[in-house]
């Protein structure tokens, strides 16, 4: 059997990565690279990786010239559905950046694409590759944990100006009159987002039933960075992620599911488990599939089912679109905004929101039932 030919559109910032194993799978024969496209000149790093493959900023030339058996797309969250859609009328299987789309209008027009193509399309939710996710199931549903409570998320980062700064759609919530939806919850965080709507086998379109958000900014930009979100799940689970990038301590972010026999903690950047029961604490470490690996191996074995299938990421989509549709985030109080100058740049950290995400992961409680400082938005 031929090797696929694979195409990278996207090699810079994160898509440095994927031309990174891209160029690894290549160098192993599981694939040909044949071809790179971004609007961006390569480096000279880049130009090594790339390794003689044909390097363009035009994206129909791309796809004329490679005439890829499967497209790995790391672009800005604006762009991915229309150069998916190119990518699948090439005939292309996609392994689409998270989010998948902008928009959830987006997401059905590229779900009915993929399935009139017959094409796969896996999307780079890499935590849902982790094998501690299949692993929890299957001991929460034994009953190690008794009866599921609810599932909470924090996430306490610490992002700098350069972090709004790295590229014009930073911070956004649109740009040039479209829909970007950058921010804590749908990218910064997205991860964890997904990884609570799996634990939970709640994923598929119709999977909630209700969505309540409460969205902040400390930091000049659109978008949020300091939020919370509360789920109910058509099985009736209460979901709450509450995230801040404006931390006073940078931490792993956790996924905990909270049973009346326990917890389990999930630290999903390094694929621990803690469980926390009456027997004392364990700690579990478990490893995970790549996602690329497992796309090419759906491609020779169709029976084998796809880690990230495109349908698999509906629920948080429809989170997406609670975001992207909801009013402008609130503006945090200014006398919890504390200004710290660093490396040059300056990083914006909030009073207290440590202890408050930590809080609301806890309580299954959003921000304005913790803390009177936080008002929930108008009308609710």
């Amino acid at each position: 059997m031929s090797r696929p030919r694979a195409l990278l559109v996207g090699a810079h910032g994160h898509g440095r990565g994927h031309l990174e194993r891209l160029r690894r799978f290549a160098d192993e024969g599981r694939l040909e690279l044949a071809g790179v496209c971004d609007t961006t000149p390569p480096d000279a790093e880049l130009t090594a990786l790339a390794g003689g493959a044909p390097w363009t900023d035009d994206l129909d030339e791309a796809l004329r010239r490679a005439r890829p058996d499967v497209a790995v797309v790391v672009t800005p969250i604006p762009t991915h559905a229309p150069i998916a859609l190119a990518a699948l009328a090439a005939g292309a299987d996609l392994l689409l950046e998270k989010p998948p789309t902008a928009t959830l209008a987006e997401f059905a027009q590229l779900s009915a694409a993929a399935a009139a193509a017959g094409r796969n399309v896996q999307v780079g939710f890499q935590s849902l590759g982790s094998r501690a996710l299949p692993a929890i199931a299957a001991d929460v549903a034994a009953g190690r944990l008794g009866t599921l409570r609810g599932i909470g998320v924090a996430g306490t980062w610490q992002r700098a100006d350069a972090y709004w700064n790295r590229a014009r759609w930073a911070g956004r919530r649109t740009l040039d009159g479209r829909p970007v939806v950058d921010g804590a919850l749908t990218n910064a965080f997205a991860h964890a987002v997904a990884t609570a709507l799996r634990l939970d086998a709640s994923e598929d379109a119709d999977a909630l039933s209700s969505v309540e958000l409460e969205l902040h900014r400390a930091n000049p930009i659109e978008a949020d960075d300091t939020s919370c979100l509360r789920l109910r799940t058509a099985r009736g689970t209460t979901v709450v992620v509450a995230v801040t990038l404006c931390a006073a301590v940078n931490r792993e972010p956790t996924v905990t599911l909270h049973g009346d026999r326990g917890r389990a903690t999930l630290r999903y950047t390094r694929d621990e488990v803690t469980w926390s029961t009456a027997a004392g604490d364990v700690v579990e470490q478990h490893t995970r599939r790549d996602l690329l690996e497992d796309l090419l191996a759906h491609r020779a074995d169709p029976t084998a089912p796809l880690l990230v299938p495109l349908a698999a990421t509906a629920a948080f989509t429809t989170v997406l679109e609670a975001v992207r549709t909801a009013p402008d985030p609130r503006p945090v109080a200014p006398e919890l905004v504390e200004v710290v100058a660093e490396d040059g740049g300056l990083r914006r950290v909030v009073t207290g929101v440590d202890e408050l995400v930590a809080a609301a992961a806890r309580e299954l409680a959003t921000f304005s039932e913790l803390d009177p400082r936080w008002p929930a938005p108008a009308g609710t």
